[in-house]
């Protein structure tokens, strides 16, 4: 009893631990030599591997053995953690007692260590008659140590012996040995008292950039009688020289739990720079132990020699990835480029798809463009947050990746990325999808081409339909109309949209705004709607490429691109109407013609006003709110004049026609003869302008030929034209009484075409009187206020001068003007004698 308690004491000054457990004989990395033959065309040759199991057991009593079953080491970067297992064999017919023996580990020079047990074999005590067990012992070594540098000993507790050890054996393994588990042989381990039967199903590599991806399927098999768990073990790729990589498990490989005799392969994968070779690799399982704080090889197995070789799944594939009880499909839609001088922008059209019968969360998927010159290019995943899938539910999202004009654009490969453990200590991210890329669409020159992409709601077709480059009062506006079409039969739902445009390759994305005609974001079964983005550049910049990008709004602050367009070269010119020649505007529910009615130019003294009529017809079939327009006058020279518009405020009926009136005051010098208007519907914020609203920019332009020719100045009085009035004087009468003041008295006709309707009228008649001695005198008339609509009417007004005191005879001319924005035009001009009459 007393020795008993000395050998305690002694082992527990010794430090003995315990970690994980070996099945016995399963420890030894093959327990049996192993053949194999390789043919050639004159003779066959057999190579015997040796392994522990070549190694004779140790006699530690008449009839019990210990075995040198299975030997590891993981290299650290200042030591190696030596594990070795011995199996006890009790041959005896009684019970063994286990803390009579120990084991200690030298090099053949006589270094020596200090070896403990693992805590899992602590309580080891006592072996019975006819049974076996596993001790495994851990030990610090030199970092550059190999296994067949070590001598492993026997000792058995000898308190009659000097140093009280009797050695009663020791392993030396020869340098020819195989203490690894052999490639393509499984290799049983006791992990909580569970026999889990591993073995290497499948070992792939491919190249990424500067590091090789090696990927590894681990099977494991519950060879036992009880559930077994993920004991979180780690596992470790360790190359030729002895280095070794962390592998990554995916979400499959973590958190799960193995019935009895079944099993589950592992998806494992680690990163190893170019520079290492891939040949004589191992894997090793490692366990982090709490006692001694030490990471323990637990066991090492042997893989087989791999070459590189693509893993991506190939174009318009599905990828099946499994997630939890549920499974998702991943493939890529469809991709396209958009080249520019300095980078090019690549968009593919990623489809998710739930395949199981279970909701799904998705992780935060990261993405990598991998371009065949090996570059890795990271990818905005904002998009990612926060997607749940129901069961079949199917989702789109845009993916767009940068790429330098100086990297190849040329077949690039999609990664997709598991994120990152919040505790991992390196950046790498488990690709569980790599996607080949499909024919890649160029999208230059893109106006008038319809594309199609599928998206959640269903397959929905784009056009740039125009682009357009237009004058405004502090820069021009460059509006970009992109028609969105719904070719099938259900309605769909559009997403909340914004727009960017970029003009050689830089954003304007202060004053960017996307602008929408139809304030539902419902698009009916055959189908289409248009939306606008319009933004601000200086009036000065020349540019020779715009891109246009529509973006899907996801939460409060996060967008991912829907669609984008590319146009090379300067914006194209604007559609010419030649004059008298109908613009019609296609906006949906807005539909109307439009027609030069008249323009000309009122002469002033300092500048003049050049002035249009248009004639605007709605083309709806239904009463409907009628564009506010907006637009400049410009110049043979390309100066332009931003118009001031008239028009009117209430509703137009089918086929009703209306007045719009356009203005701008222009300098003298500027030739008016072939100058054009530009004319567009008005936009105030995000939408088209409604009645009565300011307009802060325009879409939709044409370029107007105006024809300016002024009214017909008339040498008399009758049918003067101040359209949509006419009006005809006479019988006109200025009385001279003796005094200084003057009666003019005239009868009118005045008719008003009312086919049109008009706004707020801005036009009167200037009635001029030029005495023959030079003086003027002038009237005001407005139509239907002073001057009724009507035949037969009468008016007049009094003028006064000293020089009519003691007047009885004279002549004098009536010039009636058009009178407008404080300009006049002659309408029609006639002389006439005063007549007298004394007044008593």
């Amino acid at each position: 009893m007393l020795k008993k308690k000395k050998v305690s004491a002694l082992a527990a000054t010794l430090g003995i631990t315990m970690l994980l457990t070996s099945s016995h004989g399963a420890m030894a990395a093959g327990t049996k030599t192993t053949k194999s033959t390789t043919k050639s065309t004159t003779k066959q040759s057999t190579t015997t591997v040796h392994t522990l199991a070549n190694l004779k057991p140790v006699n530690i009593s008449a009839k019990s053995t210990a075995a040198l079953t299975d030997v590891n080491i993981l290299t650290l970067d200042e030591e190696s953690i030596l594990t070795y297992t011995l199996t006890i064999k009790n041959g005896d017919g009684k019970t063994l007692d286990l803390l009579d023996y120990w084991s200690k580990v030298k090099t053949a020079n006589g270094t020596k260590y200090s070896a403990t047990l693992m805590t899992k074999d602590k309580d080891k005590k006592k072996l019975s008659a006819g049974s076996s067990t596993t001790l495994t012992f851990v030990a610090k070594v030199g970092k550059n140590t190999k296994i067949s540098d070590l001598v492993f000993q026997v000792i058995k507790w000898d308190f009659n012996q000097a140093g009280y050890e009797s050695l009663k054996g020791q392993f030396k393994i020869p340098a020819s040995y195989l203490t690894s588990t052999p490639a393509n042989q499984a290799k049983t381990l006791k992990v909580f008292d569970t026999p889990i039967k591993t073995k290497v199903n499948q070992v792939a590599a491919f190249a990424s950039g500067d590091y090789n991806y090696v990927s590894i399927g681990l099977n494991l098999q519950n060879v036992g009688y009880k559930i077994f768990e993920d004991p979180k073990v780690k596992f470790v790729v360790k190359t030729a020289n002895g280095a070794s990589y962390p592998l990554t498990a995916d979400p499959t490989s973590t958190d799960y739990k193995i019935q009895p005799q079944d099993n589950k392969t592992l998806n494992l994968m680690t990163q190893i720079p170019k520079s290492i070779k891939l040949n004589k690799m191992e894997i090793q399982l490692v366990q982090d132990d709490e006692t001694s704080k030490l990471s323990l090889p637990i066991a090492t197995m042997q893989l087989p020699n791999v070459a590189n070789k693509s893993l991506a799944v190939e174009a318009n594939t599905d990828k099946y990835i499994s997630l939890g009880n549920g499974k998702i499909a991943v493939r890529i839609n469809g991709a396209t480029m958009l080249q520019s001088f300095d980078e090019h922008n690549l968009s593919m059209h990623l489809v998710l798809r739930n395949t199981s019968g279970t909701t799904v969360k998705l992780p935060k998927y990261q993405f990598d463009l991998q371009t065949s010159d090996g570059y890795r290019l990271p990818i905005d995943s904002q998009v990612m947050e926060n997607i749940t899938l129901q069961p079949l539910e199917e989702k789109t999202i845009m993916l767009n990746a940068t790429i330098p004009a100086n990297v190849s654009a040329a077949d690039p490969q999609l990664f997709m990325n598991l994120p990152p453990a919040e505790d991992a200590k390196d950046n790498f991210s488990y690709p569980v999808g790599v996607f080949a890329m499909p024919e890649i669409q160029s999208m230059q020159n893109m106006i008038g081409q319809k594309q199609f992409v599928q998206t959640t709601q269903g397959l929905v077709g784009f056009t740039l339909s125009s682009l357009q480059r237009l004058p405004w009062s502090d820069g021009d506006l460059v509006a970009a109309r992109i028609t969105i079409y719904n070719p099938s039969y259900k309605t769909l739902l559009l997403p909340e949209l914004t727009g960017q445009l970029k003009v050689d390759q830089a954003k304007l994305t202060s004053d960017s705004k996307l602008i929408t005609t139809q304030g539902a974001s419902l698009l009916g079964g055959n189908m289409s709607t248009d939306v606008y983005v319009v933004s601000k550049v200086p009036s000065y910049l020349s540019f020779s490429q715009i891109q246009v990008s529509l973006m899907q709004k996801i939460g409060e602050n996060n967008t991912s691109e829907w669609m984008q367009f590319s146009h090379v070269g300067a914006a194209p010119e604007l559609t010419t109407i030649a004059s008298g020649e109908i613009y019609s505007i296609d906006t949906e529910g807005r539909k109307e013609g439009i027609r030069v009615l008249r323009s000309f130019v009122y002469n002033g003294a300092g500048s003049d006003l050049i002035y249009t009529d248009l004639e605007v017809t709605n083309k709806e079939d239904h009463q409907v709110d009628l564009s506010q327009f907006a637009g400049s006058y410009q110049a043979s020279g390309g100066q332009t004049y931003k118009a001031s518009v008239s028009q009117i405020e209430t509703s137009a009926g089918p086929e009703e026609k209306s007045v719009v009136t356009l203005w701008a005051k222009i300098p003298k010098k500027i030739n008016t003869n072939e100058m054009k208007l530009i004319i567009g519907e008005g936009i105030t914020d995000n939408k088209l302008t409604a009645v009565k609203e300011v307009p802060t920019g325009y879409i939709n332009a044409a370029t107007l030929e105006l024809g300016i020719n002024g009214p017909n100045k008339r040498g008399n009085l009758s049918d003067l034209d101040l359209f949509p009035y006419t009006l005809t004087i006479k019988n006109v009468k200025a009385t001279l009484s003796g005094s200084t003041s003057v009666n003019l008295n005239f009868e009118y006709n005045q008719k008003r075409d009312m086919d049109y309707n008009i706004g707020e009228f801005g036009h009167k008649y200037l009635f001029e009187v030029v005495d023959s001695t030079g003086r003027t005198f002038e009237k005001e008339f407005s139509p239907e206020t002073d001057l009724k609509l009507m035949n037969g009417g009468s008016a007049g007004f009094n003028f006064e001068d000293a020089v009519f005191q003691d007047r009885k005879i004279g002549s004098y001319k009536l010039n009636i003007y058009d009178v407008f924005q404080g300009q006049k035009l002659l309408l029609g001009t006639q002389g006439f004698n005063y007549y007298y009459k004394s007044v008593d």
